[in-house]
């Protein structure tokens, strides 16, 4: 079609519009091509030796170079696609994606199909949301399930387009037991500000926004404080992102108070871990480890306690 002569009959400027749709078209034929490539990655039919980098049969269990044992075609298969998403395969983001969107899917498949777009206050309390009045009257659980909980398809994707874009980044600068403990941690500080600053009110706290800022006050923090260059780029990089947050939840009334206490929470955790990396303080591995381990059986177990509060 020529697009020159149909926007100077609108009386518009041809050969401007006329560039614009030819990049339009440009950019959707990359976006094919790589969609195309992206999945013939995927379903490649040869599976890799993690150990000697050599291609191996997809029925063979072993490598014939080196010997080691190769996992199952579907798990290699499954890395890769997720691989499409994430810019690197790191667990703690993939695990965390994957138990966020599967906490969703299952809120719409109990509650119907008008919870893609908006559920109900019923379906959010019963699924775990933060509801200040119920926390004060015992249900503790709710300061960690309410982050896995999310208000509609527009509040998941917005959320897990964040974790998807800055948790691997920072996965693999902290290692996944530091990442997953301040993911944690900032969540639980997240709703603990809320429950505090609100009191006994009614309001309905759904999201993981409150850890989501407390992985860009940790990024930010610890670069700032580790400093040269590099510490600056990345710490202008998460400052932007912490701004245009507090903006954005501002103008849309999103909860800027769970901001604030998972910011807060994952800056204090930055500066610490950056003392703690360049020496200036005793290594806490062990300590790392022994929290994660003990935050993700709490995470397991304020969701088995909600359970077992809706069977009784």
């Amino acid at each position: 079609m020529d697009w020159k002569h149909f926007f100077d009959r609108l009386g518009l400027n041809g050969v401007a519009w006329q560039w614009r749709i030819i990049r339009w078209q440009n950019a959707w034929e990359n976006r094919k091509a790589q969609w195309r490539d992206g999945r013939r990655h995927v379903v490649y039919r040869h599976k890799v030796c993690e150990r000697c980098g050599a291609l191996v049969d997809r029925g063979d269990s072993t490598c014939m170079r080196c010997g080691a044992a190769v996992g199952s075609w579907r798990g290699q298969a499954l890395m890769r696609a997720v691989g499409l998403v994430l810019p690197a395969w790191c667990p703690v983001t993939a695990l965390l994606l994957a138990a966020n969107i599967a906490w969703f899917a299952l809120t719409v498949l109990l509650f119907g199909l008008k919870g893609v777009i908006q559920p109900s206050n019923e379906a959010l309390w019963k699924m775990g949301a933060l509801v200040p009045w119920l926390f004060w009257h015992g249900d503790f659980w709710r300061l960690i399930t309410y982050g896995y909980q999310h208000a509609g398809i527009v509040h998941i994707l917005f959320n897990m387009l964040t974790l998807s874009q800055i948790g691997p980044f920072l996965e693999r600068q902290l290692g996944g037991r530091r990442f997953f403990a301040v993911y944690t941690l900032a969540l639980i500080g997240g709703g603990v500000a809320d429950v505090l600053v609100r009191g006994a009110s009614g309001a309905t706290i759904v999201g993981a926004s409150g850890a989501l800022f407390g992985l860009i006050g940790l990024g930010m923090s610890y670069a700032h404080f580790y400093g040269g260059p590099a510490g600056h780029a990345q710490r202008n990089f998460f400052l932007k992102w912490a701004l245009y947050g507090f903006l954005f939840g501002y103008y849309l009334h999103a909860d800027n108070i769970a901001h604030a206490g998972g910011f807060i929470v994952g800056a204090l955790l930055g500066w610490l871990l950056e003392r703690e990396q360049r020496g200036r303080q005793a290594p806490f591995e062990r300590s790392w480890n022994i929290t994660a381990y003990i935050l993700a059986v709490l995470t397991l177990a304020a969701f088995v306690w909600m359970a077992l509060d809706r069977l009784g």
